[in-house]
């Protein structure tokens, strides 16, 4: 058991901006988008999120170089954070983000982990093509330099809602989701953070575009790119609220001792959505793609103490090509009751936030979950939840 619980999300894709929003479409299939053409310079089509536009999502302040990517991010986390609340502004939405009914008290000490491929293509090849374009004597925008980094959502993401808890990266293709959870609840348990905003975005740009067709070409089967973000917070269970030791645990302790913690299963007062009850992921060394993940779902329920029968529904990332059938196979044999989502059919191939997407498609249902993923990389992994 991790000794955390998710307490709030959002999402933003072609489904729209905001859970409630997606709840919608994922109870009615009649309302699921279709993909939309896209047009040059790279022709097909995608699941973009049209809603979406970051000046009016964030305001014309200190968005004119933004790209959509840390876009996505900063305005994802919002719902979650400021209980619904447009972010007023750069930096001077901080306190005012903070202090907003239901968001972040101000003590509080949140992370962010964000989960990407390799943050925004666009942005980086746009400034590559800018160092051998431009005229001296920058030859590239500065503006964009911050935004061509893998980490930009993240740290922008804690700058425009004042986070002052630990900020990652994880670049970790369709393991990202899995990976920012347990990256998340070790956060928790050894006292870095009192909430942690976990999930993933990835933008839709003529760049992604490209590199996927190289990847991965339309004719062996994949499915049209998908565009998004979504977040999941959270946080310790109330029941035990301070899941560290030693030094970590004292100081945790004293920074909250004035703090109201103990009203509702979530430490910070929220109800809990669900329980994390453990992620597990390893490396496919046997070119078995099922046979690893089979056993990685196994030992995964065997340390919470449940079996196979015990999960009512499971969403799978949907990889491209075979792989997709391999994942499949292995939940057949581990959870053969269980129903099978997956959000690659509402939203697209979102790639590394897929694994936000699929733990948001499972919390209308309760009882045990499981959420796998399998990558071309050769890692496979599997997180498994209780949904109340």
């Amino acid at each position: 058991m991790t000794g955390a619980v998710i307490t709030a999300w959002s999402a933003i894709s072609a489904c729209g901006i905001g859970a409630a929003a997606h709840r919608a479409v994922y109870g009615d299939p009649a309302r699921r988008p279709p993909p939309t053409p896209v047009g040059d310079p790279v022709p097909g089509e995608a699941h973009v999120a049209a809603d979406f536009d970051v000046t009016e999502a964030l305001g014309p302040k200190g968005t004119s170089s933004m790209d959509r990517c840390s876009g996505l991010a900063v305005a994802v986390a919002a719902e979650p954070l400021t209980a619904g609340q447009r972010p007023q502004g750069h930096f001077g939405c901080i306190q005012r983000n903070q202090s907003a009914p239901g968001g972040i008290a101000p003590r509080s000490v949140t992370g962010v982990v964000l989960g990407t491929t390799s943050g925004s293509a666009q942005t980086q090849l746009d400034f590559t093509r800018e160092s051998l374009t431009r005229p001296k004597p920058y030859r590239v925008n500065p503006a964009l330099m911050p935004f061509a980094l893998m980490n930009s959502a993240a740290g922008q993401t804690a700058i425009w809602h004042g986070l002052t808890g630990p900020n990652t990266t994880i670049a970790g293709g369709r393991m990202s989701g899995l990976s920012t959870l347990r990256y998340g609840a070790r956060l928790l348990a050894a006292g870095r953070a009192d909430a942690v905003l976990c999930g993933a975005v990835e933008e839709y740009g003529p760049a992604r575009q490209w590199l996927a067709d190289q990847r991965t070409p339309a004719a062996a089967g994949r499915r049209p790119l998908g565009e998004g973000g979504a977040v999941l917070l959270l946080e310790p269970a109330a029941d035990d609220p301070f899941a560290a030791s030693g030094d970590d645990a004292h100081h945790r302790d004293a920074h909250h001792q004035d703090a109201n913690r103990h009203d509702a299963s979530g430490a910070g007062g929220r109800t809990p959505l669900a329980e994390l009850l453990g992620v597990d992921t390893r490396v496919d060394v046997d070119d078995d793609p099922a046979a690893a993940l089979d056993a990685c779902i196994r030992r995964t329920l065997d340390r919470a103490g449940l079996t196979g029968g015990d999960v009512g529904a499971v969403a799978v990332s949907g990889p491209p090509g075979p792989l997709a059938g391999a994942e499949r196979d292995a939940v057949a044999r581990t959870a053969a009751r269980a129903d099978v989502r997956d959000p690659g059919e509402i939203l697209g191939d979102t790639g590394a936030a897929a694994g936000p997407f699929q733990v948001t498609l499972l919390l209308d249902r309760p009882g045990v979950a499981l959420v796998t993923a399998v990558d071309e990389d050769g890692t496979v992994g599997c997180g498994l939840l209780r949904v109340y």
